[in-house]
């Protein structure tokens, strides 16, 4: 079946939020830009976490991203603080084949973020499924799920991380970004002024420009 048709025929069975973003009865929530909806590539994918549950309104300040970059953009909404990380992996990878089944998404390029405890939980995420998860996002994330993570598997990824001036996990983020660099994944580490707080899609935007050029530069490298 036509992926296009197969998304439309999803939008259809479950409803539209608003705005071109689909919600399913799990309220995860998708948005497809209307350039890759015209074609039948597939594309990168970000996948939010959110504190409390993503909800489309999460997803509609992100899609910016989605329509600077053609970028498929999704949510997880059972995804959220104060939950096991094991019970959270599980809601995501089910949101990740929800991506893959019904949207038009490269599973090379497949990409988590999450601010705080959900950029720790975008890591575990990443460190489980290496071969589902090409890179993460985080913004103030610490190093709570560096125990899973089993090096040989992941010198094929990427890590953004942002820590603030004020962060109180600010040098658990030097932390990270020395163990990932020592596990061969491409890592780099923003510092930006400012407390423990989750900034603005900008800086998420800013994040996945430099996976694409990552991504990029690996492309042409091969060839």
């Amino acid at each position: 079946m036509n992926r296009l048709l197969t998304v439309l025929l999803l939008a259809v069975s479950v409803g539209f939020a608003g705005g071109g973003i689909i919600c399913d009865p799990d309220s995860d929530c998708f948005y497809v830009p209307s350039a890759v909806r015209l074609d039948e590539r597939r594309v990168p994918a970000l996948l939010v976490f959110h504190c409390n549950g993503a909800t489309a309104a999460d997803l509609d300040s992100f899609r910016k991203i989605g329509d600077s970059l053609n970028w498929v953009i999704a949510t997880c909404h059972r995804v959220r603080n104060h939950r096991g990380i094991l019970t959270n992996d599980s809601a995501a990878v089910q949101t990740i084949n929800k991506l893959l089944r019904f949207f038009p998404v490269d599973s090379e390029q497949l990409f988590l973020f999450g601010f705080s405890a959900q950029g720790v939980q975008a890591l575990a995420s990443m460190y489980l499924h290496p071969r589902l998860i090409r890179g993460v996002v985080t913004v103030c994330a610490h190093t709570g799920a560096q125990v899973l993570a089993e090096p040989g598997t992941l010198n094929r990824h990427y890590a953004y991380l942002v820590t603030r001036t004020g962060d109180w996990n600010r040098v658990a983020n030097y932390e990270l970004n020395r163990d990932l660099n020592l596990w061969g994944v491409r890592c780099t580490l923003a510092i930006t002024p400012g407390e423990h707080c989750a900034g603005s899609w900008q800086e998420v935007l800013a994040g996945c420009r430099w996976l694409q050029k990552q991504l990029k530069t690996l492309t042409q490298s091969r060839q």
